[in-house]
């Protein structure tokens, strides 16, 4: 409301409540004193008739009766009247017929209004006086005198009906008149509220004239002698805004100016801008193409090294020559690692860097970062402990990716042992919590090396960079490790921190998040042996004998040779074998002939070395050749566990077993098989695997070999190499999917290409699946096993990858089956769904709700009409989420939303489109 309206509900509001009071007060005083007059009337007409009527009805006079009632009768608003006798009948009636039954008979009067009419009843008593009721023999009291018979009752109507007329009539007449009044009163209000808010409504107008620019209209303005005062400052503000906006103009138009001339620079560098960004976009697929010409240079001849590294593992009896094949193999995965490390920050930088999900057993991989570490980090002047823990309740198999979590591991333990002199590197594991199929482990890296400063531990997790350069000079590294360990422990939503101080040694504690294996540590049965130990390291043996005793070895420890030999001496009838440390160094390899050479030759004990490289044992082969076996530290259990094994089975007595085929190769016997690559040396190791166990084989160099071989001959399973010269494996492949007898024929890649989307091509080519080299054995006899035995078509692999992924019904009966409006409709969101995931992280950091539900509400509208049908679920999801709760607990929604886009992102190639219809 205006001011005006108010100043005039203000005038009249109190005199409308007033008048209103007043009003409703002479209605109700009225209508009470015409209702009260009418009761009070009949009231006493029933009174009189009843006490007239006593006589007449004791002596059953009628004509009295009758005289007694008209004269009633005859009273204004009297309809009816009526006599009783005691027994309720009626005796005499006058008037109008009674408006209700004659049930009601009272020994009080009384009196009720029922439809417009006022019934008054009233008892009718004869009053006797007799001598024989002044005694009451009962009681021997006085009673009183007189007494009392109910001889009938008389009951007379009344209409209220001019009551109701004299009550309309007064009503009217106070109505009018407030009525008048009112109008009176708000014609009056209104004229004063305009004479008082006139000058208040010209001075709006004057303000609204100014914000308006119109400056002249203001100053012609007029108000009241009263309003002088006002209207002479109004004057003045209209003079100095006018001069003000003068000199804004005048501001604007030069600024103007000024943009308009500096439009033509900002043009020339949004062009340079954009040409910088065709060239870091192409420089980017360049690099990407580059890692993966390398990763496939270097993999390729890797595959060969660790292939035929294998192969040579199951035929080397000779303890030292094993050696060498165990240190080549573990050299080779630290080559391999180093390479990943280059290919992890590229895709890291580029935000690629994908997880995948494989089982493994955690103990054992702990095992072999071990034994890779000491033989490249150990020296001879460095001899530490490298021992890991783990909490009772931490189960061995876990589902992962165990090729992140080896390099997560590998990273911080090799760091800790490249700044520990002596003393130990412990890693110990614990169970943080366990959740139906997820599991959080905590993994600590504790050492006592040099440690870090508080001041600089803030540069550990930046790119190329180290605490300090001299250390970088003495220890050597490039500065990517704790980078791509701390991007992998948040990808595995995890989180990592440090603690150190100088001098005392530094622990590492990151957390990941796994997922439970079905599968169960194998149990290893008890050895029942009694063996001795020789190992100076106090931490280093107490872990050996933990171990022992739970593999049924009772164990006897000793700390330096005398004690050892003082052992022996008593006890030699009791030992299966001894475990001896060797230090490294001219005198621990003489004690260590000594006390093998006493052990073997005086008690036939045999013995079990346990070196730490670079040992020198290989310098003597007496030795060498008297001990059962070498195992290098740190020791491994399921190594340890082994070569305890093998002293019966290296009992000159017994005799072994002849080799035969594994009974799950048996299946894999008679089935043919293609290999396709360009290098020779993987080729023959695929030979040489798979020929023994009675696979038909065959070779061939290139795509077109491949394709000529197949149109001859049928096979139940091609192994495909992708980078080939002429014709590539997903170009042969596409060619080998036209043939009628190989739409269905397993396809399985054998690449070294480790980027994600060349993996996501290779499988839209129409290959099944892709093994990565370096190829194991196990896994691709496993991989044959696998596709041969299995009877899923390429075509359901598909489906099932894209089931809760798309629908590509759905998109096109939007469409009405036309297939190239719903593939312009999908791939226009699918190329618009990083830019928006990019978004949307981006106002979830900023924690702006309303950007945030534009963004998700525009890919939940188009998302309803290209078939993506887990992108929309998560969509409406996350909108409701948003729209209901805000931004509480709105992190586990919006991963789940970035993972419906990643996926389809992921699979997009593998969307079967039909024909464009024309």
């Amino acid at each position: 409301m205006n001011v005006r309206q108010t100043l005039f509900w203000f005038l009249f509001t109190p005199v409308l409540l007033i008048s209103l009071f007043v009003g409703i007060f002479l209605l109700t005083t009225r209508f009470h004193d015409l209702d009260h007059n009418l009761h009070e009337r009949v009231s006493h007409i029933t009174k009189q008739v009843a006490t007239t009527s006593e006589y007449a009805i004791v002596f059953s006079d009628q004509n009295m009766m009758y005289r007694i009632l008209q004269n009633a009768l005859n009273s204004d608003d009297i309809n009816g009247i009526r006599l009783f006798n005691s027994e309720q009948k009626r005796l005499a009636e006058l008037g109008k017929a009674p408006s209700m039954q004659d049930t009601f008979f009272p020994e009080k009067t009384q009196l009720r209004e029922i439809d417009g009419y006022l019934q008054s009843i009233s008892p009718i008593y004869y009053t006797s006086n007799t001598p024989d009721s002044v005694f009451d023999i009962n009681s021997g009291l006085f009673n009183p005198v007189d007494q009392r018979s109910l001889i009938g009752w008389v009951k007379i109507e009344a209409n209220t009906a001019a009551i109701q007329i004299d009550k309309y009539q007064y009503a009217s007449l106070v109505i009018f008149i407030l009525v008048l009044f009112n109008t009176v009163i708000i014609l009056a209000a209104f004229r004063l509220a305009t004479s008082l808010t006139q000058p208040i409504d010209k001075l709006s107008s004057a303000l609204n004239k100014l914000v308006k620019g119109q400056f002249s209209n203001v100053k012609l303005m007029t108000l009241p002698p009263e309003y002088a005062s006002l209207q002479k400052d109004l004057l003045d503000l209209t003079e100095r805004l006018e001069n003000h906006n003068e000199e804004l103009v005048s501001g604007i138009e030069q600024a103007t100016e000024d943009i308009r001339r500096s439009m033509d620079s900002m043009e020339e560098k949004s062009a340079q801008l954009h040409i910088a960004n065709r060239e870091a976009m192409e420089s980017n697929r360049l690099k990407s193409q580059f890692l993966a010409n390398i990763s496939h240079e270097v993999r390729t001849p890797l595959n060969a090294i660790l292939g035929y590294t294998k192969t040579l593992q199951k035929d080397i009896e000779d303890t030292q020559h094993r050696l060498y094949i165990d240190t080549i193999e573990q050299s080779t995965n630290s080559l391999l690692a180093i390479i990943g490390d280059i290919l992890d920050f590229s895709k890291i930088e580029a935000g690629k860097l994908s997880l995948e999900n494989n089982h493994f057993n955690l103990k054992a991989l702990i095992d072999d970062v071990y034994q890779i570490l000491s033989i490249n980090l150990l020296t001879k002047e460095k001899q530490i402990d490298l021992v890991p823990e783990f909490s009772s309740d931490t189960p061995e198999w876990f589902v992962g990716d165990s090729t992140r979590v080896r390099q997560i591991l590998t990273n911080l333990i090799g760091n800790a042992i490249k700044f520990t002199h002596q003393g130990a590197v412990r890693t110990k594991v614990s169970l943080l919590s366990s959740h139906q199929q997820d599991v959080t482990l905590s993994f600590q890296i504790i050492d006592t090396g040099i440690g870090i400063p508080e001041q600089k531990i803030h540069r550990l997790f930046k790119p190329f960079s180290q605490v300090d350069t001299s250390t970088t000079r003495q220890f050597g590294g490039t500065g990517l490790g704790l980078v791509i360990t701390k991007k992998l422990v948040e990808q595995m939503h995890g989180k990592i921190e440090v603690s150190s101080a100088p001098d005392i040694g530094s622990t590492f504690r990151f957390t990941i998040n796994l997922k439970n294996s079905n599968k169960n540590a194998q149990s290893k049965v008890p050895l029942d042996f009694e063996v001795a130990l020789l190992e100076p390291s106090l931490t280093y043996k107490n872990y050996l004998d933990r171990y022992l005793q739970s593999i049924g070895v009772h164990c006897q420890s000793s700390s330096d040779l005398e004690q050892m030999i003082a052992f022996l001496n008593h006890h030699r009838s009791k030992l299966d074998c001894l475990l001896i440390s060797t230090v490294p160094g001219e005198q621990g390899i003489i004690e260590t002939r000594e006390l093998v050479t006493y052990a073997t030759q005086q008690f036939g004990i045999p013995c079990i070395l346990m070196i730490q490289p670079p040992g020198k044992i290989t310098q003597y082969h007496d030795l060498k050749h008297l001990c059962r076996d070498i195992l290098l530290k740190p020791i491994s259990h399921e190594r340890l566990y082994k070569a305890l094994q093998r002293l019966n089975a290296s009992d000159p007595t017994t005799t072994a077993p002849q080799k035969a085929i594994s009974p799950p190769y048996e299946k894999l016997k008679g089935l043919s098989i293609l290999a396709v690559d360009d290098s020779p040396i993987n080729l023959q190791l695929l030979n040489h695997w798979l020929t023994p166990i009675g696979v038909d084989i065959t070779l061939v160099y290139s795509g077109r070999q491949a394709l000529d071989m197949a149109e001859s001959q049928t096979f139940d399973l091609i192994f495909m190499d992708i980078q080939m010269p002429e014709m590539d494996g997903m170009e042969t492949t596409q060619h080998l999917r036209k043939l009628p007898n190989y739409q269905d024929t397993p396809i399985i890649a054998l690449t070294a290409h480790a980027l994600a989307s060349e993996q996501q091509q290779i499988l839209a080519s129409g290959m099944n699946a892709y093994l990565s080299k370096p190829i194991d054995e196990e896994l691709l006899l496993h991989t044959i096993e696998k596709w041969c035995s299995s009877t899923e078509t390429l075509q359901d692999q598909i489906d099932a990858k894209l089931v809760n992924i798309f629908d590509l019904n759905k998109a096109l009966t939007i469409v009405d089956g036309k297939t190239d409006i719903a593939k312009e409709m999908f791939d226009m969101l699918a190329d618009s769904l990083d830019a928006e995931k990019k978004l949307i992280l981006h106002h979830l950091e900023k924690q702006d709700t309303k950007k945030l539900i534009e963004v998700v509400h525009r890919i939940h509208g188009a998302s309803k009409y290209t078939g993506t049908v887990n992108i929309a679920r998560q969509a409406g999801f996350l909108e409701t989420h948003l729209k209901e709760l805000g931004m509480e607990d709105v992190e586990g929604v919006v991963d789940d939303f970035i993972d419906a886009i990643e996926e389809l992102l992921a699979n997009r190639q593998l969307i079967p489109w039909p024909a464009l219809s024309v």
